[in-house]
């Protein structure tokens, strides 16, 4: 989820220690399914390759899907249910490695308290590599003498405040360098394309799909009644009040629900935190004439349904509702994350792609079949060319066919088809994003040869690249 709508959480690392680890019958599953709608399969998979049997578990667990489709929630949900032992670690919080490191050794250090008590975090011991810290852990272990298994959970794995290739290709690898473990290391992170190589791991990987239409629906439909009556503006008179029943209310909130991303879906896809804000921002406008009692509740009257959607019919269309940060902030918005549809990011950043990369290296960059590099001269010329760094070069003009193809490339697998790429792309153009250089003689701006330049800076490009975890530096070559 975006970094605005996400519950804040302490420095410190959650524990939970438990005597043992009870799998998930049939109709929890099913319990749970409902509570997260389209997520029983993850369930399913949690409750299947996880146990308390440190010898079944696999020594690292791979979480991965798109930003808000629910990872961290699920996971969470289902180690409490299952009453597990395991250490949560928000590693986005984490400056460095080093405090990662650290933030999990002290997370076993823990374990040594009774049940129920927990210990301050200890850094005497500072994890300065990865061998100390290997053999920190291997000494702890052999102390603890655990018969059951402990999970430690690396939430946002891909948020670290340094580059973490290094990291998670250590972590990956713990298995083999810690003596009969019974640790499993859950990491969660956000799809991200691998820039260079596809690589075939050993490890399982539960993957999140995005959200379909249908689904996000249903999940904005699972607010409770507690916090609907907070948005909704004070009724003119009690009566109305009265009237205005749970089932009423429910219903006035899954027709408005339905309204709202039938309208929005094609712009912002399955992002369900930007649907929230839009939902909350609407909702009490929406709901006003049912309040003020100017038209009657739609549960007791059919036309009130068609009513409320003709009065509010230019509030859904307008631009109230899509307020573009890139025009007045610099492109970053008051909760620190551009205020863009997550499609619309991917085509800006596919568009930069085209613009500093020539069309030869395509195959080299975005190919996932890899590529036998020929060996180049070393002449002078190379060595005085490679001195320039393209960004600080012109962007070049591209054509839109060959941008559809990098945005293929990039944006991840599952993404959601029904999108309207032209509309945004063509939102992109009308905010000047990208622009048409020199005299273009097409009239058609998304006809297929139409030359196109990006018109936005790397850092605007590299703040956006991070926020939809795409690794921009690897697919440019400098």
């Amino acid at each position: 989820m975006n970094n605005a709508c996400r519950r804040k959480e302490t420095n410190a690392p959650i524990f939970s220690l438990k005597s043992h680890m009870k799998q998930l019958s049939e109709e929890n599953l099913l319990g749970l399914a409902r509570e997260y709608p389209a997520r029983f399969y993850q369930l399913e998979q949690l409750n299947i390759l996880l146990s308390s049997d440190s010898v079944v578990n696999p020594p690292v667990l791979a979480v991965t899907g798109q930003v808000s489709s629910g990872k961290t929630v699920v996971v969470k949900r289902f180690l409490k249910d299952t009453e597990s032992s395991y250490t949560w670690i928000s590693v986005d919080e984490c400056l460095s490695i080093r405090v990662v490191l650290q933030r999990i050794t002290a997370s076993l250090r823990s374990l040594r308290k009774r049940d129920g008590e927990h210990a301050a975090e200890d850094h005497s011991i500072a994890c300065n590599s990865f061998s100390v810290f290997v053999e920190q852990v291997n000494v702890l272990l052999s102390e603890l003498q655990l018969e059951k298994a402990h999970f430690v959970v690396l939430d946002r794995i891909d948020e670290l405040g340094e580059p973490f290739d290094a990291f998670y290709q250590f972590i990956t690898k713990i298995g083999e360098l810690l003596n009969a473990s019974p640790l499993t290391f859950i990491l969660i992170s956000s799809t991200g394309s691998d820039p260079h190589k596809s690589q075939t791991t050993t490890y399982p990987h539960i993957f999140f799909p995005p959200y379909t239409k249908l689904e996000t629906t249903a999940i904005l439909c699972t607010e409770s009644l507690c916090r609907i009556r907070t948005m909704l503006p004070k009724c003119a008179n009690s009566s109305i009040e009265g009237l205005l029943t749970d089932d009423r209310l429910m219903s006035l909130w899954t027709t408005f629900c339905q309204i709202i991303v039938d309208t929005y879906f094609p712009l912002y896809g399955p992002d369900i935190a930007q649907f929230k804000v839009v939902i909350r921002k609407s909702f009490p406008k929406f709901a006003r004439p049912v309040t003020d009692g100017s038209v009657a509740i739609p549960a007791t009257s059919k036309a009130g349904w068609f009513e409320l959607y003709k009065l509010h019919q230019p509030l859904l269309s307008s631009e109230e509702l899509i307020a573009n940060s890139l025009l007045n902030k610099g492109g970053v918005s008051e909760n620190g994350y551009l205020d863009m549809p997550i499609l619309s990011k991917y085509l800006l950043c596919a568009a930069y792609l085209a613009s500093y990369n020539k069309p030869k290296n395509d195959v080299k960059l975005f190919s996932r079949i890899r590529e036998s590099r020929k060996r180049q001269r070393n002449s002078f010329h190379r060595k005085f060319k490679d001195k320039i760094n393209l960004r600080n070069l012109a962007p070049s003009a591209f054509e839109y066919e060959r941008l559809l193809a990098i945005l293929k490339c990039v944006v991840p697998e599952h993404f959601d088809s029904t999108i309207d790429i032209q509309t945004q792309f063509a939102t992109l153009a009308s905010l000047k994003l990208v622009t048409r250089p020199g005299t273009n003689s097409s009239t058609d701006i998304l006809e297929s040869r139409t030359k196109w330049a990006v018109n936005v800076a790397w850092d605007v490009i590299l703040e956006i690249s991070r926020e939809i975890k795409l690794q921009m530096d690897g697919y440019i070559l400098d």
